[in-house]
């Protein structure tokens, strides 16, 4: 197995294979020499290098853990360096662009993927071998997918401890910008609204402002691509949370004790129905 890009996600991959099946040989592709010590020194057993053709060889599956956009401008130096039987998948949080760019250049060998798991940490300090374990990760074949890879792809990520969705790259993004993109959004623009605080939120805030905003703290960078890359389903989930805080305003506004009562009951329910089973 080939990993390009070991931070938390690269990087828990790794340490999920190592822990899941000892015995399979990994390879790091890094893109900058400076972090190779502290890579080899996180990831012992496993080999790093700066070259990606070096890195991906001999590899039969190859997993790329970078940005989006760098995962959608991977195609070109991939299709020049991978064996005739590789399969490729990502870790991609935007799916349609990738799976459009890679199918152009890998065909139906490349096996776009999203496992939900991560943190607002970042960096190879950050990964974890049991990251993975329980969480989802959704799988996106096409009509173009070829059948062994997918096989194999769904072993892999199964093997980190994933349990495994399949739906469309175009119906994942809709769904995430939901469930994901736009929690991000949210918790970034409650920090923002609450700066005028300074510091009295940092002595006076709870559990709940902490919970809610601790995604904000996420690298600003990463974040940009991916609500830039699926802008059209973060606005369209924007658009949908702000008819709910008007419907919530308006009841406010009206002192409908009833109204606000309803909107708080209906919420609770539907996130009981949520919350996993421990």
């Amino acid at each position: 197995v080939a990993i390009l890009g070991p931070g938390l996600i690269g990087g828990s991959v790794a340490k999920a294979i190592r822990r899941h099946s000892p015995d399979t040989d990994v390879s790091l592709w890094t893109r900058r020499e400076e972090s190779l010590d502290a890579i080899k020194s996180a990831l012992p057993g496993c080999r790093v290098t700066t070259s990606l053709p070096d890195a991906v060889r001999d590899a039969e599956i190859i997993v790329i853990c970078t940005s989006p956009e760098a995962i959608s401008a991977s195609g070109p130096l991939l299709a020049k360096s991978l064996r005739s039987d590789a399969s490729v998948t990502d870790a991609g949080s935007i799916k349609a662009d990738i799976v459009e760019s890679l199918e152009a250049h890998l065909g139906g060998r490349f096996i776009g993927a999203h496992p939900m798991a991560g943190s607002e940490q970042s960096g190879i300090q950050a990964a974890r071998a049991d990251l993975f374990d329980g969480a989802a990760c959704i799988i996106t074949p096409t009509p173009r997918s070829e059948p062994q890879a997918l096989e194999a792809i769904r072993m892999f990520w199964k093997g980190t401890g994933c349990l495994l969705q399949e739906i469309s790259p175009q119906e994942h993004d809709r769904l995430i910008a939901q469930i994901s993109h736009l929690p991000h959004a949210l918790a970034a623009a409650l920090v923002n609204s609450s700066a005028s605080l300074g510091d009295l939120v940092s002595q006076l805030a709870g559990n709940g402002y902490r919970d809610t905003t601790r995604i904000a703290a996420g690298p600003a960078d990463l974040w940009t691509e991916i609500l830039l890359g699926n802008r059209a389903n973060v606005v369209s989930a924007i658009n949908e949370v702000s008819r709910s805080l008007d419907a919530l305003r308006a009841a406010l506004e009206k002192n409908d004790r009833p109204a606000v009562e309803e909107f708080l009951t209906l919420a609770s329910a539907r996130r009981a129905t949520q919350r996993k089973t421990p």
